[in-house]
């Protein structure tokens, strides 16, 4: 008896941990720039930064967009928590600089452009170019 409630618990621990979603650490830019949109989507700003090139002027455009992000109110927020990614283009400038052209499903007249840097073997997302360079 005891044999059996001991293979069952073994069981049922297999079968749940086995359907946990493994999060998977975005490789390509594609990945990096989708990460990095729905986390602030989702007001998640602790993983977007995760994401960020660390610069001190990209610091700055970063805490002063999340600071403007945080302001709205929860219905909005709400929204774009819902909405969906939909990246128009997704444009290689070379082997290391790609440029993401999206916007969200809640707003989808809003285009935003994202500039991904490989630095060290990894996509960052440059925020100078959104905020300075694209104008």
């Amino acid at each position: 008896m005891i044999k059996k409630l001991v293979y069952t618990i073994i069981l049922a621990f297999t079968i749940f941990s086995c359907t946990d979603a493994v999060k998977k650490n975005p490789v390509t830019n594609s990945e990096v720039a989708t990460t990095f949109i729905r986390a602030v989507l989702d007001n998640d700003f602790k993983t977007a930064k995760l994401y960020l090139l660390n610069d001190e002027t990209n610091q700055q455009y970063f805490q002063s967009f999340q600071h403007q992000y945080q302001l709205k109110n929860e219905t909005e927020l709400s929204k774009y928590k819902n909405a969906d990614i939909i990246i128009n283009s997704l444009e290689p400038q070379n082997d290391t600089t790609t440029i993401v052209d999206y916007s969200n499903s809640y707003k989808k007249e809003m285009k935003n452009k994202l500039k991904l840097i490989r630095s060290n073997g990894k996509w960052l997302v440059d925020l100078k170019y959104t905020f300075a360079e694209n104008q």
